[in-house]
C-alpha cells in the first residue's frame, strides 16, 4: 500500500508546475505496475514541454547512476512523444535494452521518425544490436530485418542518419555488400563519411582494411587520425604497433587518448613499455587511461583467460 501511495505522491508532484522537479521522487516510476503505467501515460500529455524534457533528462540520470532503477516501460511510451528532445532521450534510457520489441521500434523510428537527431539515435542503438548479431546473439531471422533496415538508410538524405548506419553495419564487414558500402564512404571527399567508414573497418575485424587504417594514422586531419587508432585497437592490428605508438605524442587531445587506448588492445612488449611510460606521467588523465590499457592488456595475456578477445 506504502507503494501506491509513494507513486501517487511522485505523480503529483510531476504534475504540479509550481513544484520545482525532485529527483526523489523519480524512483517511484521504476518497473511501474500496469495500472500505475496507466496513469503515469494518462498525465503525461498535459505536462509543459519543458517539464517533460527534465523529466526524461532525469530519468536517464538516474538509470546510470542506480542499476537498480528500470524505467524501461516509462522510456518504452516516452519514445512516442510528440517533442522530439523527449524521443531522443528515451532512445538513450534504453540503451542497454537487448529486446526484440526495442530492435523492432529502433527500426521503425530510423525509418519513419520525423527527427533527424531522433534517427541519429536510432541508428546509434542499432549498433549495439549489430554488436549482438556478430556475437552470435540474435537468430538469423533478426540479423536479417537488422541488416536490411541499415542498408536501407545507407542511402538517407541525412547524412548523419547514412554514417551510423554504416559505422552498425561495419559488425558484418564479411559481407560483400558492406565491404563496397565501407569502399565507397572511405573514398568519399566528406572527411566525416570517411571517419565512419574507419570506424566501420575497425568493426569488422577484417585485415584488408589495415593499409587504409595505417594510411590515416598520419592523416593531417585529428578525427581520421583518431578512427584510425581506434579501429587499429579494434583489430589488434600488431602491424600498426609502431605508427599508433607514435600518436601518443600527438597534438590532439582525443587522439592521444585514443592511442592509448588501442596500445592496450594490441599488446606487445612495445605496446607494454610505452604503456608503462606514460602511466607514470605527471598528466593524471595521461596516467590513469595508461594504466586502464595496462590492465586490459593484462587481461588479455592472463592465460586463465578463456574469454576470446575481438
Amino acid at each position: 500500500m506504502a507503494e501506491k501511495i509513494n507513486f501517487q505522491e511522485s505523480l503529483a508532484k510531476i504534475i504540479d508546475p509550481k513544484q520545482a522537479l525532485s529527483t526523489g521522487s523519480l524512483p517511484a516510476f521504476s518497473n511501474m505496475t500496469p495500472e500505475d503505467q496507466a496513469r503515469f501515460e494518462m498525465v503525461w500529455p498535459a505536462l509543459e514541454v519543458d517539464r517533460r524534457r527534465k523529466i526524461v533528462t532525469a530519468l536517464v540520470e538516474l538509470t546510470e547512476d542506480n542499476i537498480s532503477l528500470d524505467f524501461t516501460s516509462a522510456f518504452f511510451f516516452l519514445v512516442k512523444d510528440e517533442d522530439a528532445q523527449v524521443r531522443g532521450k528515451a532512445i538513450e534510457g534504453l540503451w542497454e535494452d537487448e529486446s526484440r520489441d526495442w530492435l523492432n521500434k529502433l527500426l521503425e523510428l530510423v525509418a519513419k521518425d520525423p527527427d533527424s537527431t531522433v534517427r541519429e539515435k536510432a541508428a546509434l542503438g542499432l549498433s549495439n544490436f549489430a554488436y549482438l548479431a556478430e556475437t552470435g546473439k540474435i537468430n538469423d531471422r533478426w540479423i536479417k530485418k537488422l541488416r536490411e533496415g541499415l542498408f536501407e538508410q545507407l542511402n538517407a538524405k541525412d547524412t548523419y542518419v547514412s554514417r551510423r548506419s554504416l559505422e552498425a553495419l561495419g559488425y558484418f564487414g564479411t559481407d560483400d555488400r558492406v565491404i563496397r558500402a565501407i569502399q565507397d564512404a572511405y573514398n568519399s571527399d566528406d572527411d566525416l563519411v570517411k571517419a565512419s567508414a574507419l570506424k566501420a573497418m575497425g568493426r569488422s575485424i577484417n585485415k584488408r582494411w589495415i593499409p587504409e587504417i595505417g594510411k590515416e594514422l598520419t592523416s593531417t586531419e585529428p578525427s581520421l587520425r583518431y578512427e584510425a587508432a581506434t579501429a587499429a585497437g579494434e583489430m589488434s592490428a600488431d602491424e600498426l604497433t609502431q605508427p599508433v605508438i607514435r600518436l601518443v605524442e600527438d597534438h590532439d587531445r582525443e587522439v592521444v587518448l585514443a592511442a592509448i587506448w588501442a596500445l592496450g588492445q594490441i599488446g606487445g612488449p612495445e605496446s607494454s613499455r610505452t604503456l608503462k611510460a606514460l602511466a607514470n606521467s605527471d598528466d593524471e588523465a595521461l596516467a590513469n587511461a595508461a594504466n586502464e590499457a595496462l590492465t586490459e592488456l593484462s587481461f588479455a595475456n592472463n592465460p586463465l583467460n578463456v574469454m576470446n578477445n575481438r
